[in-house]
């Protein structure tokens, strides 16, 4: 870490509604990394934000309120001076996206007109140009797995690990809202990616390949609640690979495709595998107790990862 950071909070911490209601444990597991990281100084909470909202149902039903929503979200690190950190790949699409699309000044009016409602307005960042000129940026955006890659860094990472994840076989699935790149911004190569993978192995597991890695978890836009028996057949060949693959455990930095992988296994036949948000992950590798991790909560215990790592 920079030891010569300013103490000023840079970063916005954005659960969203799935963490906040379903997976707690990803939350706790976040907040005890970014303590023993002694990164506190560096995070502070957004106390009213909402639901980001999701990016494909609420968007394709009615555009308007969707983006009259996000950019309430973004007025609240916007009024802070912060960046927004997400652990959803969902609320990083919906609230990039609609930084791109208030960057028009037509829909930026619609949409403060809305705002005004709530006595909020969104502007934007003040900045300047590298020649000079003052502008006004979109409040930046940022996945936590990104920020901890390229702002923590994968060495402090790997010199904060208390317990070693050796000999566990882990599947990175990323998901397809973590991949898929906006119309100006995307975070590693979607074709490649290679972040996810780097942070497992940084804690001691083996990041092992498998075909379909880049494959939905079969729950994506809206087809987990619409579509359920093609949701469950497009997860199953997704299973299928990992299982094939000898995975000790599926990590992801995704909330919902969590909640995909976890539950599904239910309706098929064979070995179980624990599903892991990547903080999760972290957690566990760092030493925070296992009992903090909220992995109860999970349909599919985790007590044979932990037999794994003779921690059973």
């Amino acid at each position: 870490m920079d030891e010569g950071r300013s103490i000023q909070p840079r970063y916005g911490l954005f659960f969203g509604c799935l963490i906040s209601n379903r997976f707690p444990g990803i939350e706790q597991s976040a907040r005890m990394i970014i303590e023993k990281l002694g990164c506190n100084d560096m995070f502070t909470n957004l106390p009213q934000a909402a639901c980001c909202p999701a990016p494909d149902i609420f968007y394709s039903v009615d555009k308007a309120t969707w983006l009259a929503l996000a950019a309430r979200n973004l007025c609240q690190a916007e009024y802070r001076g912060l960046e927004i950190v997400t652990f959803c790949n969902g609320c990083l699409t919906t609230l990039l996206r609609a930084t791109e699309y208030l960057s028009d000044p037509k829909t930026l009016g619609d949409v403060n007109k809305v705002l005004r409602r709530i006595q909020m307005k969104y502007s934007g960042v003040p900045g300047v140009t590298p020649e000079g000129k003052r502008v006004l940026e979109p409040v930046k955006v940022r996945h936590f797995m990104d920020m901890l890659q390229m702002d923590i860094g994968v060495d402090a990472i790997k010199a904060a690990v208390r317990s070693p994840l050796r000999g566990l076989k882990v599947a990175a699935h990323c998901g397809c809202h973590y991949l898929r790149p906006t119309s100006r911004s995307t975070i590693e190569g979607s074709r490649d990616p290679y972040v996810l993978d780097e942070i497992s192995e940084a804690l001691g597991a083996e990041s092992v390949d498998f075909q379909d890695k880049l494959g939905c978890c079969g729950a994506g836009g809206g087809l987990r609640a619409h579509g359920f028996g093609l949701a469950s057949a497009i997860s199953k060949t997704k299973y299928e690979c990992i299982e094939s693959a000898g995975a000790d455990c599926i990590v992801t930095p995704c909330p919902f495709c969590l909640l995909q992988l976890d539950t599904v296994q239910e309706e098929f036949e064979g070995r179980k595998i624990p599903v892991l948000h990547v903080a999760q992950l972290v957690a566990l590798a760092i030493g925070v107790d296992r009992g903090m991790l909220g992995l109860d909560l999970h349909r599919v215990s985790a007590d044979q990862l932990f037999s794994r790592l003779g921690r059973g």
